[in-house]
């Protein structure tokens, strides 16, 4: 009888069959697992950082917190990276490593949940006694507690189910690996061995959800006695987000295991599974932080300062450059630095509250319009299978960047049109910035990347599919985000780590690097030429790149002997060309232009020209001459109203 030694790895179940659906289900659980990062992430950084959080409650919260952090993480990762790469295996020490970190993970959880439901009924039932029953010493026991009975539990589960012999395959009916699913596998004499152990692991969790339920009666039977309506009210609202939290943990996990045989099958069983295994460590902060002043204070304290330690944990960098300027240090010490500016006023478009209403229009028209085109060819090239091909793939990153670059200035303007307003706060301020910074550069590294591609498929035809797979595009293209990220990251810090002499008047319909500039003292301003110069480096790199690139493409294509050859060959450049050309001629004019033909308003032309314009017709200019991406568009514009 073969033994699990003979199985080197598991067929995992995949969500879809088609690739269009497996890109559509990474979308899907990337968002879920970005949220649960975010949402679980603030509560764990609020609570830490906030001293009126650290009390029993809130520390048990802290370790619910980190339990669905590791909980999602121990299996939505692979999911992903499976329907990412259109594959199903997961390696035999991957898929053991799975099974004890979600059982570790998924049991410490409950103990943890039970622990905060005896903290509630002694904050309700025993009020007096709260400080001698629940504290530092006795909440560190009770966690340290949960966490060494899950991990116990986790490792006792997967040394038992691994050393099963297995007689039925390596197909887990599952998205990932769990001691159930592999009992499945097992031969049918020694699955007794594990059934045991699963007993007892049941008899403890039953026991766990009776003590949560008699602990919520006696609650509710102290909070009902109470004489007034606010202090019911009030200790309703303490365990509401505790209960709903337990009722989703506990009524996931129940349907999943004690559904009838009548209703399972693989598909059924693998929706109810990302009920139990994903939707719990997603929703969480939501629950806790809806009906949670204290919590909500926390969060909003803690995205408000987040952006001015960001901004200072830079500041290290400049000491050398302070001490190449410390004859000024007096003077600098003298002057107002940035931390007493707590908000920037922005130029508007008109004096007169009828054009401002006509820009708030117009802006609108072009945001619109941007949002339906890029939003137009994301979805086509998602949709339609033959746009899966590397050219498409930029293009998809493309229209992201278009769309994060426009969102990132227009919504701004357009408020401060519509409601007469020029104000913007230091930390939204810094956050434009950044995101524009960083997603113009991100941008403009993807058109190198695009030159690239159409070089290789022009001049290179043979070597498209090994120079440009799949695994090469996803890394030049994280590449590209990457490089575009360190390079806003740096010039943010950078930037508003400088004093600022005069005022806070930005001469600009948005924050950008040299409105900010201006800004701050002469001499400080010599400790931000060293980036400007670094990135002119970069983009004036990547613009030979450009252009070598298209002298070896017209050579190549000007050696086809056939007409039809040649304009085909041209057909796919000149989109690409053209938006290159857009791209770099009006950063170009708006930031190498002569100082005596230099004003705000034109300047706010230009600015308009290079942040606006481009994300606005970039869709229409790879549209136009491309019939496959207009029939995919289309297909989608005739598929949504059919």
């Amino acid at each position: 009888m073969p033994n699990s030694s003979s199985v080197t790895e598991f067929l995992l179940l995949a969500f879809a069959d088609t690739q269009e659906l497996q890109l559509l289900h990474f979308a899907l659980f990337l968002g879920i697992y970005l949220a649960a990062l975010l949402g679980n992430g603030l509560i764990l950084t609020a609570v830490a950082c906030d001293h009126s959080l650290h009390t029993p409650m809130y520390f048990f919260l802290l370790n619910l917190a980190l339990l669905d952090l590791g909980c999602i993480s121990s299996t939505l990762p692979k999911a992903m990276a499976n329907a990412l790469w259109d594959t199903k295996t997961i390696s035999y020490q991957g898929c053991a490593a799975q099974v004890l970190f979600f059982a570790f993970f998924f049991g410490s959880e409950f103990s943890i949940l039970t622990i905060m439901a005896y903290d509630r009924y002694v904050a309700i039932c025993k009020l007096l006694h709260y400080g001698s029953l629940l504290g530092s010493r006795a909440c560190g026991q009770m966690a340290a507690a949960a966490w060494g009975s899950g991990f116990l539990n986790a490792v006792l589960h997967t040394a038992n189910t691994f050393s099963l012999p297995l007689c039925h395959g390596n197909a887990v009916d599952h998205f990932f690996c769990e001691v159930p699913q592999i009992l499945k596998l097992s031969c049918s004499n020694a699955y007794l061995r594990e059934f045991e152990l699963l007993v007892f692991s049941f008899s403890l969790v039953f026991g766990c959800f009776v003590f949560i339920v008699v602990s919520y009666v006696q609650i509710f039977r102290a909070v009902l006695r109470m004489p007034s309506e606010q202090g019911k009210n009030k200790g309703f609202s303490t365990c509401l987000p505790h209960l709903a939290v337990v009722s989703v943990f506990v009524s996931t996990v129940l349907f999943a295991y004690l559904k009838l045989p009548s209703i399972s099958s693989p598909s059924v069983d693998l929706v109810v599974s990302v009920l139990y295994s994903v939707v719990p460590p997603a929703v969480n902060p939501l629950i806790y932080s809806m009906r949670n002043q204290e919590l909500k204070d926390a969060l909003r304290k803690l995205m408000t300062y987040s952006m001015q330690m960001l901004l200072s944990s830079m500041s290290h960098y400049h000491d050398f450059l302070d001490w190449a300027v410390r004859d000024n240090c007096v003077q600098y010490q003298k002057m107002p630095n940035s931390s007493s500016v707590s908000e920037f006023l922005l130029l508007p478009f008109a004096d007169t509250r009828e054009l401002q209403l006509l820009h708030f229009a117009l802006f609108l028209g072009i945001y619109l319009a941007a949002l339906l085109g890029n939003g137009l060819i994301l979805t086509a090239v998602a949709c339609d299978q033959h746009l899966h091909t590397p050219m498409y793939f930029f293009l998809l990153n493309l229209a992201l960047l278009d769309l994060g670059s426009i969102s990132t200035t227009v919504p701004k303007a357009m408020a401060n049109s519509l409601w007469d307003n020029r104000v913007i706060s230091y930390e939204a301020c810094a956050a434009q910035l950044f995101l524009f910074d960083f997603l113009v550069l991100a941008e403009y590294c993807l058109l190198t990347i695009m030159a690239y591609d159409r070089y290789v498929a022009i001049c290179k035809p043979l070597h498209y599919g090994s120079l440009l797979g799949s695994r090469a595009c996803a890394q030049m293209a994280a590449a590209a985000w990457g490089s575009g990220f360190l390079h806003g990251v740096l010039h943010m810090a950078n930037t508003f780590s400088l004093p600022l002499c005069h005022g806070n008047a930005v001469e600009q319909f948005f924050c950008e690097i040299p409105q900010i500039l201006k800004l701050s003292c002469s001499d400080a301003y010599l400790r931000e030429v060293g980036a400007p110069v670094f990135s002119i480096f970069l983009a004036f790199g990547c613009f030979v790149f450009i252009v070598l690139s298209y002298v070896q493409i017209f050579r190549a294509v000007l050696r086809i002997p056939s007409q039809q050859g040649r304009h085909k060959a041209f057909s796919t450049c000149l989109p690409h060309l053209a938006v290159v050309s857009l791209f770099m001629s009006t950063i170009i004019f708006a930031h190498l232009k002569p100082p005596s033909i230099s004003s705000p308003s034109l300047d706010v032309v230009l600015a308009f020209l290079y942040s606006v314009v481009p994300p606005v017709v970039n869709p229409f200019i790879y549209s136009m001459r491309n019939k496959e991406i207009k029939v995919a568009m289309w297909k989608v514009m005739t598929g949504c109203f059919s």
